[in-house]
């Protein structure tokens, strides 16, 4: 059995020299991740520094610059580099030695990393070695393109704000607020800025706003993606990223190299399938309100997905008391509806909600308000959620996993008490702390506790709903893993709630159907998961398998 950290890194070189590593047991940086996924650093020199002493470790060796100079290892003589290299190994197993003794206190915890965890570890080697097929030809068009788009963009910035540098926040300052006096449609504690949020709000009052963002957008696809990627590919096209399976706290899946979860819509264009090959694009559809759904039991949350109805018709129906065929698609109640429920899981503040659906914040509280008063079951998960949070400083996934909130126990205890204090000086604790009639004293003192109290009040329900949706979806990847080893597919990346598969051509309608059951069916809750699915040769142009197999792909 092997023991690594970082086991990932330690695989890849190996196969890079044509060895496989067999008996892969287990990740000490991963294993670690689950134990405290609010670590600072997970090199192991830090973890060793901070956890030796429970496992008789004392760091006394002197560091690799002082032993060996500046520069690369590989000048070092073998003998004497094997005794170094020991080092770190013989640190690695006392690590593992010291994390098992934890995993014993926790069942589930080791259980999960046993079960998932370690699989995904190999989940991901195969994704980074399989990696994308970059369109080469179809990229350097495409370039062309957008320099032409970006050059005309540049042109009508000119006409608008003159022979500036409108990528200097400086110079575009001077010429938004200074000289065209935009300003004047922000309130005056407003704090000058040139970033996404505030163009668009001008936008609405300038159209070189507008053009601008336009330009940044198109100039962004062009330098971030389109010029660089192909770049980065190796000397058959394909484009290998990294992923990180505990590059989130929540326990989702980050990549770089790209980064696909920021990766534009229309950059997808460059990857196409392979030779022979077709991309199958398999997405789970709404799956942390399903889970939210499951976790909470609330039988009215639940009915549309039991019954296949629409559950942001319903739920804009049920909370804005009207008729089902006003809130269906295309409405500005279903509009409202998909919106609150957001906010419900993410813990947006009636003011960031209001911000969204362009209401005033009494409103939006409102709304906030009858959703919570309609769903009776799901008001109970998030006020339990929070009362979790509140007294042990953590909640708990589906699956089990933490999600910690270090001295919150502290912060809401302190939060409690001001609130008494305002209750009884004022009778209620404002909503809106800076609007309140009260001195501005009181109002500091509130806030310098409301503030940390309610960032975790938000968190604490996201991360129950958002990390189990994670562990679902990490199951789900290993069974369709397994099923690619056996029928020779290739698992090539996973982006948010999405998983890439790249098959044969020839594939049939039949087995493209067992890939989206595999996934569907990996964990059973109390409501059908769902997953949607696309077929294309090109990314981010996939049609459904119907319309695919009925002849959309000639």
């Amino acid at each position: 059995l092997k023991v690594l950290l970082n086991a990932k890194y330690d695989i890849h070189v190996l196969k890079n020299h044509n060895v496989d590593l067999k008996g892969f047991h287990f990740d000490t940086m991963i294993a670690m991740s689950l134990l405290n996924e609010n670590e600072p650093s997970y090199a192991l020199k830090n973890l060793a520094n901070k956890y030796g002493q429970y496992f008789g470790y004392e760091d006394t060796s002197a560091t690799y610059e002082e032993l060996f100079g500046k520069g690369g290892f590989e000048n070092t003589p073998l003998d004497i580099g094997s005794i170094y290299a020991a080092k770190d190994g013989h640190l690695t197993l006392m690590f593992y030695d010291f994390i098992m003794e934890q995993f014993e206190r926790m069942p589930e915890l080791k259980e999960y990393y046993f079960d998932i965890e370690r699989d995904i570890t190999l989940v991901s080697v195969e994704m980074e070695r399989n990696g994308f097929t970059v369109d080469l030809e179809y990229s350097k068009t495409y370039a062309k393109e957008l320099e032409h788009d970006v050059k005309m963009l540049e042109m009508e910035l000119k006409r608008h704000f003159g022979d500036i540098n409108v990528n200097s926040p400086v110079q575009l300052s001077e010429v938004l607020f200074d000289k065209l006096g935009l300003h004047k449609h922000f309130p005056s504690n407003w704090k000058r800025s040139t970033d996404k949020t505030t163009l668009k709000k001008l936008s609405e009052h300038h159209e070189g706003c507008k053009v601008l963002l336009q330009y940044r957008d198109i100039n962004k696809l062009l330098s971030t993606y389109v010029i660089p990627l192909p770049e980065k590919t190796d000397k058959n096209g394909k484009l290998h990223g990294q992923f990180n399976q505990s590059g989130t706290v929540t326990g989702r899946f980050s990549s770089n190299n790209p980064n696909l979860q920021n990766l534009p819509y229309k950059a997808r264009k460059l990857i196409k399938a392979s030779e022979g090959k077709v991309i199958v694009g398999a997405d789970f559809s709404q799956i942390e309100p399903r889970v939210l759904a499951h976790m909470s039991g609330d039988d009215m949350f639940k009915a549309p997905y039991i019954t296949g109805r629409d559950l942001y018709s319903e739920i804009a129906s049920q909370t804005f008391k009207k008729p089902i065929e006003e809130c269906l698609d295309g409405s500005i109640y279903r509009k409202y509806a998909k919106t609150i429920l957001l906010g419900v899981m993410y813990g947006m503040s009636p003011n960031a909600l209001a911000g969204m659906l362009g209401v005033p914040t009494y409103e939006a509280e409102q709304f906030i308000n009858d959703f919570f008063g309609t769903y009776q079951g799901v008001t109970d998960f998030v006020k339990l959620q929070n009362d979790l949070a509140d007294e042990h400083s953590f909640v708990r996934t589906m699956f089990k996993r933490k999600r910690r909130f270090i001295g919150h126990k502290q912060v809401a205890k302190a939060y409690k008490s001001v609130c008494k204090k305002m209750e009884e000086k004022y009778g209620e604790v404002p909503n809106d702390i800076w609007g309140a009639d009260m001195p501005y004293k009181d109002k500091a003192a509130l806030w310098k506790v409301a503030k940390p109290y309610g960032r975790v009040k938000r968190m604490s329900v996201n991360a129950v709903i958002q990390g189990s949706a994670a562990e679902i979806m990490k199951i789900a990847m290993i069974k369709l893993w397994k099923h690619c080893l056996e029928k020779g597919y290739k698992f090539i990346a996973t982006v948010h709630d999405e998983v890439l598969i790249e098959v044969p051509e020839t594939i049939t309608l039949e087995e493209v159907e067992m890939l989206e059951n595999i996934m569907a069916d990996a964990v059973k809750i109390s409501i059908p998961i769902k997953c949607d699915v696309e077929m294309s040769r090109v990314w981010g142009e996939g049609v459904s398998k119907k319309a695919w197999f009925e002849g959309e792909n000639k």
